[in-house]
């Protein structure tokens, strides 16, 4: 039988290996989207890295959107990809590209939408969190990158052209739907899993890894929720296109409101969370639908696959 490289290798290694190609992947791809970007709009955000900062201007605008789509594909999608085959004579396999029910799609869509109360809740939580006075300089440093973080999506969202919407669909709710699981319930997940022996333990690192990454800290909590939510759609559907179709219907969501809320049509009080009244009653809903939509794919799920997520199948001959 023909094995892989790395398809026996110790979890730990596989870990770094891992991360490499992420950073390999991301340094290629920024590179290729620095000459695209030169040759297109004149800018070198590699010399010129304030160029990129000045969302006044809708050509810098798009080019933080052209930015965002190479990162995605370099720091997730390709290095799955190369991860899967240095591992395994079918990467698609091994990544958890298999078929699903139609009721772990629609539970998948239902269960993002119940969730946003949730998230909500969590978000403000997060938000009162303070650290010590002598990490005053952290905190400062921390609530600027949130804030950067902030300008920049409203920025790329705030839009009255449908193309250019239909692009954030793309750049900013499917590919990182897509890269994202690929990196970290695809491939990520299982090694953790293998490693600490416990499927539980490799759901929450996974999400903890998954909401660290994204470097927002007043985000961690409600990231944290979402990643081990993705992370149990994975364990018991046994395909990686629940957690993929979970994962752009939050993000879709959060491009459709802060696109509508940038025309007016809707109040922004929509996405926040008061600690009282209707929103206490959304959130004691969510919770409970929540619940139960992923007792549904608990008992409906294949222990036969729930099991190849810990122990390797041979790899069959290429």
């Amino acid at each position: 039988m023909a094995r892989r490289p790395f398809s026996n290798a110790d979890p730990f290694l596989q870990v770094i290996i891992l991360f490499l190609l992420s950073f390999m992947g991301i340094a290629v791809f920024l590179f290729m989207a620095n000459g695209l970007v030169n040759a297109v709009w004149g800018v070198s955000f590699f010399t010129e890295p304030a160029s990129i900062q000045d969302y006044t201007n809708p050509q810098i605008v798009q080019v933080n959107r052209v930015l965002l789509m190479f990162q995605h594909i370099g720091m997730f999608v390709v290095p799955a990809i190369v991860f899967g085959i240095l591992v395994s004579t079918n990467w698609k396999k091994y990544l958890g590209f298999n078929s699903m029910k139609m009721a772990f799609v629609i539970g998948s869509i239902l269960m993002m939408i119940s969730a946003l109360p949730l998230i909500n809740a969590l978000s403000w939580l997060n938000l009162q969190v303070k650290l010590p006075e002598f990490l005053s300089g952290l905190e400062n440093i921390l609530g600027g990158m949130e804030d950067g973080a902030s300008e920049l999506t409203k920025a790329i969202t705030q839009t009255d052209n449908p193309t250019i919407f239909l692009f954030n669909i793309l750049v900013v709710a499917l590919l990182p739907a897509i890269g994202e699981e690929m990196i970290f319930r695809g491939a990520l997940m299982p090694i953790l899993i293998k490693w600490t022996g416990k499927k539980h333990s490799g759901v929450w690192i996974s999400a903890a890894l998954f909401s660290a990454m994204h470097m927002q800290f007043y985000g961690f909590l409600p990231r944290l929720l979402l990643g081990a939510l993705l992370g149990y759609l994975f364990l018991w559907s046994r395909s990686l296109w629940a957690p993929i179709i979970a994962h752009f219907t939050n993000n879709a969501l959060a491009v459709f409101l802060l696109f509508m809320m940038s025309k007016g049509k809707i109040s922004e009080e929509l996405d926040s969370f008061v600690p009282s009244g209707n929103d206490l009653i959304l959130l004691v809903i969510s919770i409970g639908l929540v619940s139960g939509i992923l007792y549904l794919f608990y008992r409906n799920k294949s222990d036969e696959a729930l099991d190849s997520l810990v122990v390797s199948e041979p790899d069959e001959a290429a």
